[in-house]
């Protein structure tokens, strides 16, 4: 359950605006691999295989970077709706890690036990994990992202800006704009899907005051990228 904000100390907005700011752009500037892939495919590596592993590896640096401006307020994880427990945590994960991995099992037999369609196959999505270890690493990226996004775009942003006396639904809009831009945004449509889930998971999180439920959603809604895959079964 979150504490009241009236009884911790308030987060400087200029951390805030670091937050808000500073992250997306950080984001938006590795989405430009998408457009410049012989970077990483000229070295001998795969490259979304690659992109994954850069996109885990910055997540985690978001919430270490929340967690000591967090430590420096004075602020607990249960003053921003994250109120489970290491040991809590550790199921919580494990519970992530054990339907991910259960759904690539039922995957990966789907298409074993199938005939795939090479026109499908060149048609579909390019951000679609196209092989086993290209899942494998989507899996991790996605526990990660969902982790992530929802402790900085709802937990961090709307209760710091709530602390410094901000209202909450604007709070939900102000942090929603960073959270698209977080994605690098690459079409209209793209802005529409991440403003619309943006807002959902803001209201979701003033409304039930704890981060449970928005990550395990957020988890949900990253493993359907999975399943596309499913589609170039003849």
């Amino acid at each position: 359950m979150i504490q009241n904000t009236d009884s911790v100390k308030a987060i400087s907005l200029s951390k805030i605006l670091v937050v808000l700011i500073g992250f997306p752009i950080i984001a938006t500037l590795i989405s430009l691999l998408l457009l410049n892939r012989q970077l990483i495919t000229n070295i001998g590596l795969d490259f979304f295989n690659t992109f994954w592993i850069i996109i885990i590896g910055w997540y985690l640096i978001q919430i270490y970077i929340v967690s000591r401006i967090l430590h420096s307020a004075g602020w607990k994880w249960v003053d921003i709706g994250f109120s489970f427990s290491k040991k809590k945590t550790f199921f919580f994960i494990g519970g992530y890690l054990f339907f991910a991995f259960g759904l690539l099992a039922f995957i990966e037999i789907a298409l074993a036990n199938s005939i795939v369609d090479p026109e499908k196959m060149n048609n579909i999505s390019s951000l679609t994990p196209k092989t086993t270890l290209a899942r494998i690493i989507f899996i991790i990226m996605g526990l990660t992202a969902g982790l992530s996004e929802e402790i900085i775009y709802r937990g961090f942003a709307i209760r710091a800006m709530v602390s410094n006396k901000i209202n909450n639904w604007f709070a939900v809009i102000a942090a929603t704009f960073p959270f698209i831009f977080q994605h690098g945004l690459k079409s209209i449509d793209q802005f529409w899907w991440f403003l619309t889930w943006g807002i959902v998971f803001g209201i979701l999180f003033i409304w039930l005051k704890n981060l449970t439920y928005n990550i395990i959603i957020h988890w949900l809604v990253i493993l359907t990228a999975m399943i596309a895959i499913l589609q170039v079964i003849k």
